[in-house]
C-alpha cells in the first residue's frame, strides 16, 4: 500500500463509522432515516404484525378464552343460573336432564354443554343427594 492509499482508506470509511453514543465520527449528529425509509420501515412493521397475529391468532384466542375463563371461575351469571334452577325445580324428582333438554339449555344461556353438565353435577352434589340423604336421615330416626 502506498502513502495516498493509506490517507484515503480512513475517509472512505469515516462518515459510515458510527461512535458509541449515535453520533458518526464527523461530529453531524444521529443519521435519521428520510420520510421514504420511514415509510418503509413502518409497512415492514406492520405487515409483520398482521403475520405474528395470523400466525399465532389461535393461540391468542386460547390464551384470552382462558384469561377470560379464570376471571369468572366458578360463577355463571345470574340470568343462566335462573334459567338453569327453573329447569331443576321443575325436574327435582329426576334432574338429568336429556340431551334434548340440554341443548335447549345451552340455546337459552349461552353456556357451553360442558358447562351445562357441570352445573347439573354440582347442584345434585349440593342439593339432590343431601336432600335425599337426609330425609332419609329423617326416616331413619323416626323409627
Amino acid at each position: 500500500m502506498s502513502e495516498d492509499e493509506d490517507e484515503t482508506a480512513p475517509m472512505l470509511e469515516g462518515p459510515m463509522d458510527m461512535g458509541s453514543d449515535g453520533h458518526d465520527l464527523m461530529g453531524f449528529g444521529p443519521l435519521m432515516p428520510t420520510d421514504s425509509e420511514r415509510s418503509l420501515m413502518e409497512r415492514v412493521r406492520q405487515e409483520l404484525k398482521i403475520e405474528l397475529k395470523q400466525g399465532f391468532k389461535s393461540r391468542i384466542e386460547d390464551v384470552r378464552e382462558e384469561i377470560l375463563r379464570k376471571r369468572r371461575a366458578g360463577k355463571l351469571p345470574g340470568d343462566t343460573t335462573t334459567i338453569l334452577k327453573q329447569w331443576w325445580q321443575q325436574h327435582s324428582k329426576w334432574p338429568y336432564p336429556t340431551e334434548d333438554d340440554k341443548a335447549k339449555l345451552v340455546e337459552e344461556t349461552g353456556l357451553q354443554l360442558k358447562q351445562i353438565n357441570n352445573w347439573f353435577i354440582n347442584q345434585r352434589k349440593r342439593n339432590w343427594h343431601n336432600n335425599s340423604q337426609t330425609s332419609t336421615l329423617k326416616s331413619k330416626r323416626k323409627r
